[in-house]
Protein backbone atom coordinates (compact mmCIF):
# COMPACT_ATOMS: atom_id res chain seq x y z
CA UNK A 1 0.00 0.00 0.00
CA UNK A 2 1.06 3.49 -0.82
CA UNK A 3 2.28 6.24 1.46
CA UNK A 4 -0.93 8.02 3.37
CA UNK A 5 0.07 11.94 4.19
CA UNK A 6 -2.36 13.74 6.42
CA UNK A 7 -1.63 17.38 6.25
CA UNK A 8 -3.90 19.51 8.62
CA UNK A 9 -4.70 22.99 6.90
CA UNK A 10 -6.81 24.69 9.33
CA UNK A 11 -6.83 24.01 13.31
CA UNK A 12 -7.27 26.37 16.54
CA UNK A 13 -3.37 26.54 16.74
CA UNK A 14 -0.66 27.16 14.59
CA UNK A 15 2.62 24.51 14.23
CA UNK A 16 6.25 25.48 14.32
CA UNK A 17 5.87 26.02 10.56
CA UNK A 18 6.61 29.39 9.29
CA UNK A 19 3.67 31.61 7.78
CA UNK A 20 0.89 29.12 9.38
CA UNK A 21 -2.70 30.70 10.32
CA UNK A 22 -3.91 29.01 13.23
CA UNK A 23 -8.13 29.68 13.18
CA UNK A 24 -11.21 28.11 15.71
CA UNK A 25 -11.68 24.88 12.77
CA UNK A 26 -10.62 22.53 11.24
CA UNK A 27 -9.58 21.00 8.01
CA UNK A 28 -7.26 17.79 6.81
CA UNK A 29 -5.66 17.22 3.40
CA UNK A 30 -5.42 13.30 2.67
CA UNK A 31 -3.21 12.23 -0.38
CA UNK A 32 -3.14 8.65 -1.26
CA UNK A 33 -3.27 6.28 -4.06
CA UNK A 34 -3.24 9.56 -6.03
CA UNK A 35 -6.58 10.44 -4.32
CA UNK A 36 -6.33 13.72 -3.05
CA UNK A 37 -9.40 14.65 -0.12
CA UNK A 38 -10.18 17.35 1.53
CA UNK A 39 -12.34 16.86 5.29
CA UNK A 40 -13.96 19.91 6.16
CA UNK A 41 -12.58 23.32 5.11
CA UNK A 42 -11.92 25.53 8.28
CA UNK A 43 -13.70 28.82 8.43
CA UNK A 44 -12.25 30.48 5.47
CA UNK A 45 -9.08 32.49 7.36
CA UNK A 46 -6.35 30.03 6.69
CA UNK A 47 -7.10 27.49 4.08
CA UNK A 48 -5.58 28.91 1.24
CA UNK A 49 -3.08 30.87 3.14
CA UNK A 50 -1.96 28.03 4.32
CA UNK A 51 -2.36 25.27 1.60
CA UNK A 52 0.08 27.67 -0.24
CA UNK A 53 2.42 27.94 2.11
CA UNK A 54 2.78 23.55 2.61
CA UNK A 55 2.62 23.27 -1.23
CA UNK A 56 -0.97 22.41 -1.25
CA UNK A 57 -2.87 22.98 -5.12
CA UNK A 58 -6.28 22.83 -3.79
CA UNK A 59 -7.31 23.10 -7.27
CA UNK A 60 -6.24 19.28 -7.56
CA UNK A 61 -8.73 17.70 -4.80
CA UNK A 62 -11.18 15.58 -6.22
CA UNK A 63 -13.06 14.87 -2.95
CA UNK A 64 -14.24 17.50 -0.14
CA UNK A 65 -15.84 15.65 2.80
CA UNK A 66 -17.98 18.06 5.32
CA UNK A 67 -17.87 16.23 8.17
CA UNK A 68 -21.45 18.47 9.76
CA UNK A 69 -22.72 21.67 8.96
CA UNK A 70 -20.44 24.16 11.42
CA UNK A 71 -18.91 27.28 10.20
CA UNK A 72 -16.18 26.70 11.33
CA UNK A 73 -15.66 23.00 9.38
CA UNK A 74 -17.75 24.49 6.55
CA UNK A 75 -16.82 28.05 5.98
CA UNK A 76 -13.55 27.83 3.63
CA UNK A 77 -16.05 25.87 1.03
CA UNK A 78 -16.93 29.41 -0.96
CA UNK A 79 -13.11 30.17 -1.25
CA UNK A 80 -13.11 26.68 -3.49
CA UNK A 81 -15.79 27.63 -5.75
CA UNK A 82 -16.48 27.53 -8.49
CA UNK A 83 -14.15 24.37 -8.71
CA UNK A 84 -11.45 24.21 -11.04
CA UNK A 85 -11.92 20.43 -12.02
CA UNK A 86 -14.74 17.64 -11.31
CA UNK A 87 -15.23 17.73 -7.66
CA UNK A 88 -17.31 15.35 -5.07
CA UNK A 89 -18.73 16.84 -1.96
CA UNK A 90 -20.05 14.69 0.01
CA UNK A 91 -22.09 15.23 3.67
CA UNK A 92 -24.94 13.84 5.49
CA UNK A 93 -28.18 15.76 4.16
CA UNK A 94 -28.70 17.09 7.04
CA UNK A 95 -25.82 19.80 6.57
CA UNK A 96 -27.94 22.61 5.33
CA UNK A 97 -29.52 22.79 9.06
CA UNK A 98 -29.65 26.02 10.43
CA UNK A 99 -27.71 25.35 13.46
CA UNK A 100 -27.25 27.77 16.59
CA UNK A 101 -24.91 27.94 20.00
CA UNK A 102 -26.92 28.97 22.79
CA UNK A 103 -24.99 29.16 25.98
CA UNK A 104 -27.74 28.79 29.16
CA UNK A 105 -30.55 27.12 29.08
CA UNK A 106 -32.49 30.50 29.36
CA UNK A 107 -34.17 30.95 25.74
CA UNK A 108 -34.34 34.76 26.36
CA UNK A 109 -30.61 34.73 26.25
CA UNK A 110 -29.16 35.76 22.92
CA UNK A 111 -28.16 32.75 20.71
CA UNK A 112 -25.86 32.84 17.52
CA UNK A 113 -25.93 30.99 14.24
CA UNK A 114 -22.67 28.85 14.03
CA UNK A 115 -23.90 26.58 10.90
CA UNK A 116 -22.92 26.66 7.61
CA UNK A 117 -22.69 30.29 4.98
CA UNK A 118 -23.54 28.50 1.66
CA UNK A 119 -26.69 26.88 0.62
CA UNK A 120 -27.17 23.80 -1.39
CA UNK A 121 -27.92 25.55 -4.50
CA UNK A 122 -24.42 26.95 -3.94
CA UNK A 123 -22.96 24.04 -4.56
CA UNK A 124 -25.85 22.69 -7.67
CA UNK A 125 -25.71 25.41 -9.53
CA UNK A 126 -21.24 24.75 -10.11
CA UNK A 127 -21.17 22.44 -13.06
CA UNK A 128 -17.89 20.87 -11.58
CA UNK A 129 -19.38 19.91 -8.06
CA UNK A 130 -21.29 16.57 -7.47
CA UNK A 131 -23.09 16.41 -4.32
CA UNK A 132 -23.57 13.78 -2.70
CA UNK A 133 -25.20 13.53 0.28
CA UNK A 134 -25.47 10.50 2.46
CA UNK A 135 -26.02 9.20 5.31
CA UNK A 136 -25.09 5.49 4.61
CA UNK A 137 -21.62 4.48 5.16
CA UNK A 138 -19.96 4.56 1.75
CA UNK A 139 -16.54 3.50 -0.02
CA UNK A 140 -14.95 6.88 -1.67
CA UNK A 141 -12.40 5.04 -3.22
CA UNK A 142 -9.76 1.88 -2.17
CA UNK A 143 -9.49 2.18 1.18
CA UNK A 144 -10.92 5.16 1.91
CA UNK A 145 -14.93 5.31 3.78
CA UNK A 146 -17.06 8.14 5.03
CA UNK A 147 -19.11 6.93 8.09
CA UNK A 148 -22.66 8.41 7.20
CA UNK A 149 -24.46 8.71 10.30
CA UNK A 150 -22.94 7.25 13.34
CA UNK A 151 -25.53 5.14 15.95
CA UNK A 152 -25.27 6.16 19.26
CA UNK A 153 -25.21 3.40 21.31
CA UNK A 154 -22.95 4.52 24.43
CA UNK A 155 -24.05 5.62 27.32
CA UNK A 156 -21.40 7.92 28.29
CA UNK A 157 -21.11 10.25 25.45
CA UNK A 158 -23.57 12.97 25.98
CA UNK A 159 -24.43 15.69 23.63
CA UNK A 160 -23.15 19.18 23.76
CA UNK A 161 -26.18 21.28 25.62
CA UNK A 162 -24.79 24.40 23.93
CA UNK A 163 -25.99 23.41 20.81
CA UNK A 164 -29.48 23.94 19.19
CA UNK A 165 -32.09 23.91 16.31
CA UNK A 166 -34.19 26.85 15.85
CA UNK A 167 -38.00 26.15 15.49
CA UNK A 168 -41.05 29.03 15.97
CA UNK A 169 -41.57 27.66 19.61
CA UNK A 170 -37.76 28.17 20.60
CA UNK A 171 -34.74 26.62 20.20
CA UNK A 172 -34.07 22.47 20.87
CA UNK A 173 -30.68 20.60 21.24
CA UNK A 174 -29.20 19.55 18.43
CA UNK A 175 -27.70 16.27 18.58
CA UNK A 176 -25.69 17.00 15.14
CA UNK A 177 -26.97 13.93 13.15
CA UNK A 178 -24.74 14.97 10.29
CA UNK A 179 -21.32 14.23 12.54
CA UNK A 180 -19.44 12.16 9.96
CA UNK A 181 -15.86 10.96 9.87
CA UNK A 182 -13.16 9.18 7.66
CA UNK A 183 -12.04 5.53 7.87
CA UNK A 184 -8.46 5.13 5.98
CA UNK A 185 -6.95 2.23 5.37
CA UNK A 186 -2.98 2.29 5.70
CA UNK A 187 0.06 0.43 5.93
CA UNK A 188 0.17 -0.01 9.66
CA UNK A 189 -3.38 0.22 10.12
CA UNK A 190 -6.94 1.71 9.54
CA UNK A 191 -6.88 5.30 10.66
CA UNK A 192 -9.90 7.52 12.15
CA UNK A 193 -9.98 11.39 10.65
CA UNK A 194 -12.61 13.16 12.17
CA UNK A 195 -13.96 16.83 12.35
CA UNK A 196 -15.38 17.00 15.87
CA UNK A 197 -17.29 13.59 16.25
CA UNK A 198 -20.00 15.21 18.23
CA UNK A 199 -21.35 11.66 17.90
CA UNK A 200 -18.90 10.52 20.28
CA UNK A 201 -15.49 9.32 19.47
CA UNK A 202 -16.30 5.79 20.91
CA UNK A 203 -19.31 5.64 19.03
CA UNK A 204 -17.38 6.67 15.76
CA UNK A 205 -14.53 3.87 16.41
CA UNK A 206 -17.35 1.13 17.37
CA UNK A 207 -19.25 2.37 14.07
CA UNK A 208 -16.19 1.85 11.93
CA UNK A 209 -15.61 -1.57 13.53
CA UNK A 210 -19.53 -2.64 12.80
CA UNK A 211 -19.25 -2.00 9.40
CA UNK A 212 -15.51 -3.08 8.14
CA UNK A 213 -14.53 -5.56 10.75
CA UNK A 214 -11.63 -3.38 11.56
CA UNK A 215 -11.05 -4.76 15.90
CA UNK A 216 -8.25 -2.06 16.18
CA UNK A 217 -7.07 1.37 14.27
CA UNK A 218 -3.44 2.29 13.99
CA UNK A 219 -4.67 6.23 15.14
CA UNK A 220 -7.33 8.83 15.96
CA UNK A 221 -6.67 11.96 14.50
CA UNK A 222 -8.92 15.38 14.85
CA UNK A 223 -11.37 16.62 17.23
CA UNK A 224 -12.91 14.52 19.67
CA UNK A 225 -15.36 17.27 21.32
CA UNK A 226 -14.47 15.48 24.96
CA UNK A 227 -12.75 18.41 26.06
CA UNK A 228 -16.31 20.53 26.29
CA UNK A 229 -18.67 18.23 27.90
CA UNK A 230 -16.58 18.42 31.17
CA UNK A 231 -17.18 14.98 32.27
CA UNK A 232 -14.49 12.77 33.75
CA UNK A 233 -16.45 9.58 33.28
CA UNK A 234 -16.66 10.47 29.45
CA UNK A 235 -12.91 11.64 29.56
CA UNK A 236 -11.76 8.12 31.69
CA UNK A 237 -13.72 5.95 29.47
CA UNK A 238 -12.76 7.76 26.21
CA UNK A 239 -9.15 6.94 26.99
CA UNK A 240 -9.80 3.43 28.15
CA UNK A 241 -11.26 2.64 24.93
CA UNK A 242 -8.10 4.10 23.33
CA UNK A 243 -6.07 1.43 24.69
CA UNK A 244 -8.68 -1.19 23.72
CA UNK A 245 -8.68 -0.10 20.55
CA UNK A 246 -4.74 -0.66 20.30
CA UNK A 247 -4.08 2.89 18.97
CA UNK A 248 -0.27 3.98 18.11
CA UNK A 249 -1.39 7.54 17.12
CA UNK A 250 -3.48 9.68 18.82
CA UNK A 251 -3.61 13.23 17.27
CA UNK A 252 -6.15 15.11 18.91
CA UNK A 253 -6.97 18.59 17.72
CA UNK A 254 -9.38 21.62 17.39
CA UNK A 255 -12.09 20.90 20.17
CA UNK A 256 -10.49 18.26 21.94
CA UNK A 257 -9.87 20.96 24.55
CA UNK A 258 -6.97 21.87 26.66
CA UNK A 259 -7.11 19.72 29.73
CA UNK A 260 -8.58 16.36 27.94
CA UNK A 261 -5.55 16.98 25.62
CA UNK A 262 -3.36 16.99 28.72
CA UNK A 263 -4.84 13.91 29.93
CA UNK A 264 -4.03 12.32 26.52
CA UNK A 265 -0.14 13.30 26.64
CA UNK A 266 -0.16 11.74 30.11
CA UNK A 267 -1.83 8.52 29.13
CA UNK A 268 0.09 7.78 26.05
CA UNK A 269 3.36 9.63 26.08
CA UNK A 270 5.06 9.46 22.69
CA UNK A 271 1.56 8.03 20.80
CA UNK A 272 0.06 11.64 21.39
CA UNK A 273 0.89 14.14 18.89
CA UNK A 274 -0.85 18.22 18.28
CA UNK A 275 -2.19 18.25 15.25
CA UNK A 276 -1.92 21.62 14.97
CA UNK A 277 -2.33 23.62 11.25
CA UNK A 278 0.67 22.71 9.44
CA UNK A 279 1.20 19.53 10.82
CA UNK A 280 2.10 16.50 8.32
CA UNK A 281 1.46 13.09 9.35
CA UNK A 282 3.21 10.46 7.41
CA UNK A 283 2.10 7.01 8.00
Amino acid sequence: MEKTTITILCENRASLTKNIMGEHGFSAFVEQNGKKILLDTGQGLGLKPNAKTLGIDLDQIDTIVLSHGHYDHTGGLSQLLPFAQKTRVIAHPDIFIPKYFHEKDNLNKKFSYIGSTFSRDTLENDPNCELILQKNFIKISDGIFFSGQVPRITDFETNDKRLKLKHKKGLSDDLVFDDTSLLIETGKGPVILTGCAHSGIVNVMKHFENMTGHRQFYGVIGGTHIGFLNSDDQIEKTMAAFETYGLDLIAVSHCTGNEASAICYNRFKKKFVFANAGCTIKI
